[in-house]
């Protein structure tokens, strides 16, 4: 089993999503960690936000072939798998340091 966003907001009896953050077109607007003014709320306390999740989770995650999603923060957290995963093969084509 793929491992899930902790920022998955809870579910009633019906299975609809009760509570947590902000959803855009079936996204959630999740917030940050940062010290710039921007449209996403600002994360208080030590906690993981959705990019240290994506991060830490993002070993794991890349080796599986299909991915339930349990909420919208998990289709937040595919999304950033996949740039991360776009990101390092850019940085894999860059130009090479010769010794």
């Amino acid at each position: 089993p793929a491992y899930h966003s902790s920022l998955n907001p809870e579910k009633d009896d019906t299975g609809k999503e009760v509570g947590g953050s902000r959803c855009i077109a079936n996204v959630a607007l999740l917030p940050l960690k940062s010290n710039f003014r921007g449209p996403g709320p600002k994360m208080t306390g030590d906690d993981q936000d959705i990019i240290d999740e994506s991060l830490a989770y993002f070993k794991a995650n890349v080796f599986f072939k299909s991915y339930e999603v349990k909420g919208s923060a998990d289709r937040v957290l595919i999304y950033l798998t996949l740039y991360i995963s776009e990101c390092l093969k850019k940085l894999q084509k860059g130009p090479k340091k010769k010794d």
